[in-house]
Parts: C-alpha cells; sequence; structure tokens
C-alpha cells in the first residue's frame, strides 16, 4: 500500500514540474514584454501557434533540429513584425489600446491559419528528442519532457541575468519606467523594443516546438486556446515583473493541478484542478499582490 501511495504521489509532482515547465516558458514571454513596456501581450498564444506550425509542416523536409530553428525563427519574426508594424505606430497610445491591438494581431493570426486551410487538420506531434523513457522516482519520464524543463530553467536564468546584470537588459527596464528620460541618455528605444518583442516571439515558438508532443497533436490557435490563460496565470503568480517569478509561477501552477486531482481512490471532483489554481491565485494577489517574486521593475 505504501508503495502505492508513494507512486501516486510521485505521478503528480513529477507531471507537475513537467507541465509547469511548459506553461511557464510561455509565461516568461509574456513577463518579458509586460516588464519592458507595461504591457499584456494577448498575441503571445499565437507566437506558440506559429512556431509549432513552421516546425511540424517543414519537420518531413528537413531534419528535425533544422525544422525546430524554423519554427522559432517563425515565431521571432511574428514577434518582430507585431512591434513593427502594431506596437510601434501605436507607442504613444494608452497601455489599454496597446492592449487590444495585441487582442487583434491574435485574431488575425488564427484567421489566417483557417483562411489557409489548416482548420481541422491535425499535424503528428512527434517529439523533438527521441529516446527510450526512464523511470524517476516511480515515474515515466521521456527526454522530451527533461528537454522542456531545462529550456526553461535555462531561458529564465539567461533572462534573469540578461535584466539584472548587463546594460542592454538595464536600458530595457529603464524604458519601461521613463521612456523620455531614457531617450535624453541615448537609449534607442525602438531597438529596444524590437529586442523584447522578438525575444518574447523566440519564447513562444520555443514552446510551440516543445509543448504539443505533451498532447500528440495540436489544431490552429492551439496557443491562444490552451497555453495563453495558464502562462498568465502562472506570470501573475509568480509577479508580472520578475523572471524568475514565471519559472516559480509555472512550476506552481502545474504542481496545484496535478496534485488537487491525487486521490487513492476512483472518486475524483470534476474541475478541481480549475477551482484549485483560482484559489491559490486569489490567496497570493490578496496576501501578495505582487506575485511570489514580483516587485516594481
Amino acid at each position: 500500500m505504501s508503495g502505492v501511495l508513494a507512486f501516486e504521489v510521485a505521478r503528480p509532482v513529477v507531471l507537475g514540474v513537467v507541465q509547469g515547465a511548459g506553461v511557464g516558458l510561455m509565461a516568461i514571454g509574456l513577463v518579458l514584454i509586460y516588464k519592458s513596456s507595461r504591457v499584456f501581450n494577448f498575441a503571445a498564444g499565437e507566437f506558440a501557434t506559429v512556431g509549432a506550425f513552421g516546425f511540424y509542416l517543414t519537420k518531413s523536409h528537413v531534419p528535425f533540429l533544422v525544422a525546430a530553428l524554423i519554427g522559432v525563427l517563425a515565431a521571432l519574426g511574428t514577434g518582430l513584425l507585431t512591434e513593427r508594424l502594431v506596437i510601434r505606430p501605436l507607442a504613444n497610445r494608452p497601455r489599454v489600446t496597446l492592449l487590444v491591438a495585441t487582442a487583434a494581431v491574435a485574431i488575425f493570426v488564427i484567421a489566417f491559419q483557417f483562411l489557409a486551410g489548416a482548420q481541422g487538420k491535425l499535424f503528428g506531434a512527434k517529439a523533438l528528442v527521441s529516446g527510450n523513457a526512464f523511470r524517476l522516482v516511480g515515474v515515466f519520464v521521456s527526454w522530451q519532457e527533461i528537454v522542456i524543463v531545462v529550456v526553461l530553467a535555462a531561458s529564465g536564468a539567461a533572462l534573469a541575468w540578461f535584466f539584472g546584470r548587463t546594460d542592454l537588459g538595464l536600458a530595457t527596464l529603464a524604458t519601461s519606467q521613463e521612456p523620455t528620460a531614457a531617450r535624453l541618455m541615448g537609449i534607442r528605444l525602438n531597438r529596444v523594443a524590437m529586442l523584447t518583442w522578438g525575444l518574447a516571439g523566440a519564447l513562444g515558438g520555443v514552446a510551440g516546438v516543445l509543448l504539443p508532443p505533451l498532447t500528440q497533436n495540436f489544431t490552429p490557435a492551439f496557443g491562444t486556446t490552451d497555453l495563453l490563460i495558464p502562462a498568465f496565470t502562472a506570470a501573475v503568480l509568480g509577479g508580472m515583473t520578475s523572471v524568475p517569478g514565471a519559472f516559480v509561477g509555472g512550476l506552481v501552477l502545474g504542481l496545484v493541478q496535478n496534485l488537487t486531482q491525487f486521490n487513492v481512490s476512483s472518486n475524483r471532483l470534476p474541475g478541481a484542478p480549475s477551482v484549485a489554481v483560482l484559489v491559490v491565485l486569489v490567496v497570493v494577489l490578496v496576501v501578495r499582490p505582487t506575485g511570489i517574486l514580483g516587485r516594481e521593475a
């Protein structure tokens, strides 16, 4: 009985870390945009979708790693185009206008997918990293899942270092706090904006390449319907101004969702994971409104 109980506890913990890492990767992209420009990017989910389609439409014609790079570059390009064609012309408008504009970008990309004939098609989501699964505390874990966790950790650490230790990272924070003063100090705001939106697009592309194999297939708009809300929740939990917080928020979200379903019996409460996440989110916002690791940039 103790062995069964240990397995039942270990399984949701391991799965929670893996799923939370995937959500955290998207959350980092959201935090990156908000931290630099105070804009909630509702197009982030479609950055992931573009990356996924770029990967899976080319994987039959080129080596897998090349197809993955194509997917990431496609998402990066989408992020850059969003900044250049939508965000930059509206830079002096109220933040709510920019928020609505990012939502419009998401709708446009989704509509384009359907017009291009992607409706109803499911692309087989073969893992980027193959190999035999191995047992971790009694739970089988694939190399694809390990890669997701490693990529999330590396992304969070690299971006935290970038914002905290580099001149360009500090310049990015300066543009979000005092854009006029930053311009007077010689900081080129357009280049900083292109950098952050490009990075956000690339992170979305990485998520789009790595996450679909966990569910085996995906459809148009999967980034918005399946990833965006959990990623926003993770970002708020961790703190919208904290890149490491997005990492932590994603892990907390994944663990809460999976541990809520832990039950040694066959009786489970429908919708419990969603309710549990809502409860945790409300508690965090009441006790610490800036999130677990968030603070004013």
